[in-house]
């Protein structure tokens, strides 16, 4: 299979994300619109204590306008590496650091444009308290309780989840 010819391309609305329209030829000659999200790209880190808790942030998220667990993260701004946008959004989030491993990249989706760079911090303290911006809450969560977390379908980064716990050999 051979990727689908671009005809055209237009933004379609431009603020926090930017959605642009593109016409493609698609193998059987007609021409489609597809809907892509421009988005920077972004790391999640699966934070582990020494006692292997996982820390996640209690946060409200207005796609589903609900108080959600989550895994600490954030956008990689322009000019800065994912390992210095990790150890940030940890430490913002969360108010801990700890020893960080790139545990791979993935796509968003096939309709966006950023790469999610996924992290692991294990021997984690917290060494301040989060950022008062961030209106984030840390909190801890077994590694079992964790796992059901996973399962239970209300975390947004579960894939970045698994990804991380693959990467330390817990799953």
């Amino acid at each position: 299979m051979k990727p689908w010819r671009k005809i055209d391309e237009r933004v379609v609305y431009d603020r926090f994300r930017q959605i642009t329209s593109r016409a493609f030829e698609l193998p059987d000659g007609e021409i489609a619109d597809f809907e892509v999200i421009e988005l920077f790209d972004s790391v999640v880190v699966l934070t582990l204590t020494a006692a292997n808790d996982v820390v996640l942030v209690r946060q409200f998220r207005p796609g589903p306008e609900d108080v959600l667990l989550e895994l600490p993260g954030g956008v990689v701004e322009p000019g800065r590496e994912p390992l210095e946008a990790a150890q940030a959004e940890l430490l913002e989030e969360t108010g801990y650091h700890g020893r960080l491993a790139a545990a791979g990249a993935m796509l968003k989706d096939g309709y966006a444009t950023n790469t999610k760079h996924v992290f692991v911090a294990t021997d984690c303290e917290q060494v301040a308290e989060p950022a008062q911006l961030e209106f984030v809450e840390p909190v801890l969560m077994s590694l079992g309780e964790f796992r059901e977390h996973l399962r239970d379908g209300r975390l947004t980064d579960t894939d970045a989840g698994y990804r991380g716990l693959d990467f330390l050999g817990l799953l």
